[in-house]
């Protein structure tokens, strides 16, 4: 076992597994786990990986010791660190070998697209998971795996389970639950009852930025801590987790190690996914109009910080402030980590998924500021600027392409309504991903249509002069 780790690598147990070991995982709850096996009561939780869907880094994992380093950095310096808790990792295609019977707690990050629901509810989309229908013995679906896997462990007397979604969701944990129950009656009818007794699925707030890995990024990593780790990561120091309490088995000590364990999660997820992931799917949007390619560049930008005064605190009069935080405090922390010179966040990685994201980051926070007789006019500007790129697949400098499950429909809305701002922005707003008080609401709408006219085939520096007066005015009322 490698000697940079101060514990003993040989007394970690399999004991928990995530699914979908990408960047993320590997720099956010893999740091958590590696912190308590550092604990003064000595190691005990490991960590299966498994990865249903490409890339396959199973053998690089395993090549290189099973371990990798994270590199935590920002303008007071950088902190290198070996992780050495994932004991394993498997690719799709040995994903049914994994042993299950030891492990106890589940997490997984699999963004949206991978809970196969229909966009907007909680229910599960047949199509997506049609081929796992029709074989349900060889799955290759997150949840059709799941379902197997759950069957397995039933069928063998095993023990119960908690599941954990760790994707920006709103309530990641009821969706998951739910798209699992539905999917698991239709294919093994005696699970169900075994489910409901022996699975629990807390929700989970997560946090921190992790940029996809450039040539740069790599090559900071290297100078920093001496070699090279393929499958390494690079993220800023600040991190979160905040988890229900509701377990049905065994779990690690996380609050050890900095995680919050409540007993109701909405606040703290409202709150990170209006405001920091609000801020960063508005510079997603209104960024790249601007001329930007990453969060930092889009967060240094004098013209988007006075907007950003503008926005998070339309975005925190929708919000409840959980126990112990300060929204404007929160807020101004978001928009520094943002700022983060180390962290250059390609702004077309954050618009990817865009459809799944603005509902719950911009459409409900809109919604409900209509309720209330408020103007929702910041918010309208996000959904115009993801109106006017969205199916764009123009990569940016280091060849990131946005991707967006209705990028191809918004595009063809673009088309068919070229020319009218007013047809586009009621068109996209009839999409189903809107809530019908967003959809019914005329002056939403007209703020949309304006905002569609305004940014459409404008230069960067015609966008930013027209941002630029819209907050003056603003701060000035």
């Amino acid at each position: 076992m490698s000697s940079n780790f101060p514990y003993d690598r040989r007394k970690l147990r399999p004991r928990a597994a995530h699914i979908g070991v990408g960047a993320f995982h590997r720099a956010h709850q893999e740091e958590y786990y590696d912190d308590l096996a550092r604990e003064a009561n000595g190691p005990s939780w490991g960590v299966v990986g498994i990865n249903l869907t490409p890339p396959d880094i199973a053998g690089t994992h395993a090549a290189e010791g099973a371990n990798y380093v994270l590199l935590k950095e920002d303008d007071d310096g950088a902190v290198c660190r070996p992780i050495g808790t994932l004991l394993q990792l498997w690719d799709a295609q040995d994903a049914r070998g994994v042993d299950w019977s030891d492990i106890e707690f589940a997490t997984l990050t699999i963004t949206e697209k991978g809970y196969c629901h229909l966009s907007g509810s909680m229910d599960l989309d047949l199509n997506a998971v049609g081929a796992d229908l029709a074989n349900p013995e060889t799955p290759t679906t997150a949840i059709g795996y799941l379902a197997w896997m759950l069957e397995q462990r039933r069928r063998s007397g095993g023990r119960p389970i908690t599941l954990a979604s760790c994707d920006n969701v709103a309530d990641n944990g009821v969706l998951l639950g739910s798209v699992l129950r539905d999917y698991a009656a239709r294919v093994f009818p005696n699970l169900s009852k075994w489910l409901e007794e022996n699975v629990a699925f807390p929700t989970s707030m997560v946090d921190r930025i992790v940029p996809a890995m450039s040539d740069a990024g790599r090559a900071r990593l290297e100078a920093a801590c001496g070699h090279r780790s393929s499958l390494g990561v690079v993220a800023e120091p600040f991190r979160q987790w905040v988890i229900e309490n509701r377990f049905a088995s065994d779990r690690p000590v996380f609050e050890d190690v900095g995680v919050q364990i409540v007993d109701v999660l909405a606040p703290y997820e409202h709150m990170k996914h209006r405001l920091l992931n609000g801020i960063q799917s508005s510079y997603a949007e209104l960024g790249r109009l601007c001329g930007h390619e990453s969060s930092h560049g889009a967060a240094m930008d004098p013209v988007l910080q006075n907007w950003a005064a503008i926005f998070f605190p339309s975005q925190s009069d929708t919000l409840e402030c959980p126990a112990g935080e300060n929204l404007s405090d929160y807020a101004g922390t978001s928009l520094k980590r943002l700022q983060n010179p180390t962290i250059h966040h390609p702004l077309n990685q954050i618009a990817s998924d865009a459809s799944f994201k603005l509902p719950q980051r911009i459409g409900a926070p809109a919604a409900e500021r209509i309720e209330r007789g408020l103007c929702a006019e910041p918010q309208a500007m996000v959904l115009a600027g993801w109106a006017l790129q969205a199916g764009n697949m123009t990569p940016d400098a280091d060849g990131v392409v946005t991707q967006d499950p209705l990028g191809r429909t918004v595009a063809e809305l673009r088309e068919r309504h070229n020319g009218s701002a007013t047809d586009l922005a009621q068109a996209v707003l009839a999409l189903p991903i809107w809530s019908p008080r967003l959809q019914a609401d005329s002056g939403f709408s007209a703020n949309v249509a304006k905002w569609v006219k305004t940014l459409a085939c404008a230069d960067p520096a015609t966008c930013r002069a027209e941002i630029g007066a819209f907050s003056k005015e603003r701060m000035n009322a």
